[in-house]
């Protein structure tokens, strides 16, 4: 699926999102509309067609003068609704500036 597919649900108000979703909104200090922002803003970085998700990854207005990336997994396995499956503030230790490209793991 492609981003704007996702995008027009979204737009529809047909969106879910999972409790590991909130958990990490609560914990990392944003919100449901940050999450939507994401949707709107971004671009999908990540693909996993055998589960039916995305990873999108966007700059998001946190505050009116602070921005952060932010990266939000979405299910769309349903017909009608799109399930944000979690969302978080990437680390980074994890990923690549600015949070696109996931960083090589070393070999030990």
């Amino acid at each position: 699926m492609d981003i704007e597919a996702i995008r027009q649900r979204v737009r529809a108000g047909n969106y879910l999102a999972k409790s590991h979703a909130i958990q990490h909104a609560l914990k990392e200090g944003f919100e449901r509309k940050h999450m939507v922002e994401a949707i709107f803003n971004g671009k999908i970085i990540e693909d996993y067609p055998e589960d039916q998700r995305v990873l999108v990854c966007s700059r998001v207005n946190l505050l009116e003068n602070i921005v952060i990336y932010l990266h939000v997994v979405c299910e769309y396995a349903d017909r009608i609704y799109v399930e944000y499956v979690t969302a978080y503030i990437p680390a980074d230790e994890h990923w690549e500036r600015p949070n696109f490209t996931r960083r090589k793991r070393k070999k030990r």
